[in-house]
C-alpha cells in the first residue's frame, strides 16, 4: 500500500491556491460503545475534478477529536485505522461555504468496528499437527450486483498445526482447508481432498462460523484419511520458453480452490505433470508466456480411478484489443483512461495508452461487460457506443477458448447530461456515506452506470448527490449506503425495491433533477 503523504497545513495551503476559509471536525469512536478512540490514524484525501490532491494525517486526540481547517474546495475521504479495528471512510461531496461570511464547516463521526477474530489447530487422521495447511475463509458477497462466494482471510498452520486468522469484520464465513501429506507418506499415492470444515467436499454441506465484532473463536480442525491420488500428465504446444500448468477442482465453491496437486513443466519437452490429484473434475489451465505477451489454453478434465494422460494443451493470445476515442476529438488531446471487463466470477483490465489503444490480457472463456473509464479533463465524457465487428456489445462480449476476439472500438462524447438526485428528508436517521445509484435495463437485468456522492444537504435537511458525466438514456437511480450489499442484477430480488426507485431520463447537454423517496437500507445478515 502506498504510504500517505502527511503535510503541513501550511503546505497544503500554498499548494492549493483555491483554498477557502473551510474546515472539518470530527470524533472518532467505538462503534458498540460510543467510546472515543484516541490515537487513531486519520488521513483526508481531496478531490478535484475527479482527481485526487495532496492529503494529509493526523491522530485523533485523548477524547476522540480531530479538527482540519483551511480546506481546499472539492469532494473529500476521511479514512481511519486502528490497531484492533477494522479501517473504516467515509465519502463526502463539495462543503458548502456560508453566502454571508464565505465559511464553511462540516463534522464528521468515524465509528470503527471491533475485528474479529478466528484461530485454532488442525491434526491429521492419526492425531499429529498438521503443518502448512492452508486455511481460506470463504463468505457470502455481492459482485457486480450478484450475489457469489468470495475469499476474505487465510492463513497457513504453523509446525504445531496453530493458525490464526485476524482482522475479520462481523459475519458467517464457511473455512477451506487445503492439507498435504507429509514425511514418508508423502511419497504414497494418497492426497488430502479439498476440505471444508468440519470435514466435506461440498461447501453446500459445511458447517459455517458466525463471528460478532470483537469475537476471538477458537475451533480444532482433524482431517480424514488421505484417499488414493493419481497424475495428469500432458503437453503445452507452444514455442514459448515458459508456461505454467494448474488444476482447479470445480463444483461448489471452487473458484476458492488453490491449485490441486503439485505441478511440474519440462521446458525442453514441453510437458507437464501434477501429481497427488483426487477424483473429481477439475479446469486444467496453461499459460505461456514469452516475456512480453502470453497466450492461455483451458479445458476440464475428469479425474476418476486411475492416471489421466495424453492431454494437449494448445495455448492462444485470447486477450481483447481496442481503441478508444472521443467523438469529435481531433487526436491533439491525450487519452487517459481505463477499461475493466467484468464477468459473474471474474475480472481484467488494462490502461489506454497515449494514442487510444489497449489490450486487456488472459481472459478465461466467459461472457464480459466492457467497463471503460476516462481521467483528468476527459473524466466527464460519457460512452457513446461499444463496437465489435460492428456489433453493439455494450452489454457483453463473448470470449470463446482458443479463438482471439475481435477488436472493440470504445467511443465517448462530450455531449452528455447530468442528473442532480435529492433524497427526501425523513424522521428516521440517516447513515453516512450514502451513495446515490443510477442503474440501466440490459434485457431483464439491472447493470451500474454511476454513482454520485453525498454533497451539502439544503436547509430543510435534503440530502443532495451530483452525478455527471451521463449518457443520453432511460435509468433509474436509487439511494443505499456505499457498502450496502445490493443484488441489482437479480431482477426477482430487485422487485421487492421498486418503490424505492425512481426514474430519469437523460438528454444531450441538459441536467435532470429527480427526487428519491426512500433510502434503501437492507439490515445486515450473515
Amino acid at each position: 500500500m502506498r504510504a500517505p503523504r502527511c503535510l503541513s497545513l501550511a503546505i497544503l495551503a500554498s499548494l492549493l491556491a483555491s483554498a477557502a476559509d473551510r474546515e472539518l471536525t470530527g470524533r472518532v469512536v467505538d462503534a458498540n460503545t460510543g467510546e472515543p478512540i484516541a490515537r487513531a490514524h486519520v488521513t483526508l484525501r481531496f478531490f478535484q475534478g475527479g482527481q485526487p490532491a495532496p492529503e494529509v494525517t493526523l491522530l485523533s486526540d485523548t477524547d476522540g477529536g480531530f479538527r482540519i481547517t483551511d480546506l481546499p474546495a472539492g469532494g473529500y475521504q476521511v479514512s481511519c485505522e486502528k490497531a484492533g479495528y477494522l479501517p473504516a471512510s467515509q465519502t463526502m461531496g463539495a462543503m458548502a461555504v456560508n453566502s454571508t461570511d464565505g465559511k464553511s464547516a462540516s463534522t464528521v463521526v468515524m465509528k470503527l468496528i471491533s475485528q474479529a477474530v478466528l484461530e485454532g489447530t488442525v491434526v491429521d487422521d492419526r492425531d499429529t499437527p498438521a503443518e502448512s495447511t492452508f486455511i481460506q475463509l470463504v463468505r457470502q458477497g455481492v459482485v457486480n450486483g450478484r450475489r457469489q462466494l468470495q475469499t476474505t482471510g487465510g492463513g497457513s498452520t504453523d509446525e504445531a498445526g496453530y493458525f490464526r486468522i485476524y482482522g475479520l469484520p462481523a459475519g458467517r464465513y464457511y473455512i477451506s482447508i487445503a492439507a498435504r501429506l507429509s514425511g514418508a507418506r508423502r511419497a504414497k499415492p494418497l492426497a488430502y481432498p479439498q476440505l471444508y470444515y468440519p470435514n466435506t467436499t461440498d461447501i453446500a454441506a459445511a458447517q459455517p462460523i458466525d463471528l460478532k465484532a470483537g469475537d476471538e473463536q477458537q475451533i480444532k480442525i482433524r482431517l480424514p484419511e488421505p484417499v488414493p491420488a493419481f497424475e495428469v500428465r500432458g503437453v503445452v504446444a507452444t514455442a514459448a520458453p515458459n508456461a505454467s500448468v494448474s488444476l482447479v477442482r470445480q463444483g461448489s465453491g471452487s473458484m476458492f480452490q488453490p491449485s490441486d496437486g503439485e505441478s511440474t513443466w519440462d521446458g525442453q519437452t514441453k510437458t507437464f505433470r501434477i501429481t497427488h490429484v483426487t477424483p473429481g473434475i477439475y479446469l486444467l489451465t496453461a499459460m505461456a508466456q514469452d516475456g512480453r505477451s502470453s497466450a492461455f489454453a483451458g479445458t476440464t478434465i475428469t479425474v476418476g480411478n486411475a492416471d489421466v494422460t495424453g492431454i494437449r494443451l494448445e495455448p492462444a493470445d485470447t486477450g481483447l484489443d481496442g481503441t478508444v476515442r472521443v467523438e469529435g476529438d481531433t487526436g491533439q488531446q491525450r487519452v487517459s483512461g481505463y477499461v475493466s471487463l467484468q464477468s459473474e466470477r471474474l475480472g481484467n483490465g488494462a490502461q489506454v495508452d497515449a494514442d487510444g489503444k489497449f489490450h486487456v490480457p488472459n481472459l478465461s472463456p466467459e461472457t464480459y461487460r466492457i467497463v471503460p473509464q476516462m481521467y483528468g479533463p476527459q473524466s466527464q465524457v460519457c460512452v457513446r457506443s461499444i463496437l465489435q465487428g460492428g456489433r453493439d456489445v455494450r452489454d457483453g462480449v463473448t470470449i470463446a477458448a482458443g479463438v482471439a476476439p475481435e477488436p472493440v472500438e470504445i467511443v465517448f462524447s462530450s455531449h452528455c447530461g447530468s442528473i442532480d438526485v435529492a433524497l427526501a428528508p425523513s424522521d428516521s436517521p440517516v447513515p453516512p456515506n450514502l451513495t446515490a445509484s443510477l442503474l440501466r435495463k440490459a434485457g431483464d437485468e439491472l447493470v451500474l452506470e454511476k454513482q454520485g456522492y453525498q454533497g451539502p444537504r439544503s436547509g430543510d435537511g435534503t440530502a443532495h448527490f451530483a452525478i455527471q458525466g451521463v449518457a443520453p438514456g432511460d435509468y433509474v437511480v436509487y439511494v443505499w449506503p456505499q457498502d450496502a450489499q445490493i443484488e441489482y442484477a437479480n431482477a426477482e430480488y430487485m422487485r421487492q425495491f421498486e418503490s424505492y426507485s425512481q426514474a430519469v431520463t437523460v438528454t444531450e447537454d441538459s441536467k435532470a433533477s429527480v427526487t428519491v423517496d426512500k433510502l434503501l437500507v437492507i439490515p445486515a445478515k450473515n
